[in-house]
């Protein structure tokens, strides 16, 4: 009995073409989750914890401590991407 084995091989720029315009991609970029993890910080920052019930300020510090971390992530990776030659 003999098999037919299929080999996939790597797409085309023509196929790679077709297949961005048949689809939409929408890519998140690291600026845009510096932005919104500013957009968070900029949106709790004025509220006063003191006002709020433990479990709301809780809420709070949480989303400034998530996206601070965000933030230095972001920063990380394009700290690194630029100054890796440096290192070496």
């Amino acid at each position: 009995m003999s098999e037919e084995i299929k080999v996939e091989q790597e797409p085309t720029q023509e196929e790679i073409k077709e297949i961005e315009e048949t689809f939409d991609f929408e890519y998140t970029t690291r600026m845009d989750y510096v932005s919104c993890a500013y957009y968070s910080i900029s949106a709790v920052e004025g509220i006063d914890l003191l006002l709020l019930t433990k479990d709301e300020a809780r809420k709070i510090k949480k989303i400034i401590k998530k996206s601070i971390r965000i933030i230095e992530s972001c920063i990380n990776e394009m700290h690194d991407e630029l100054f890796e030659d440096e290192e070496d």
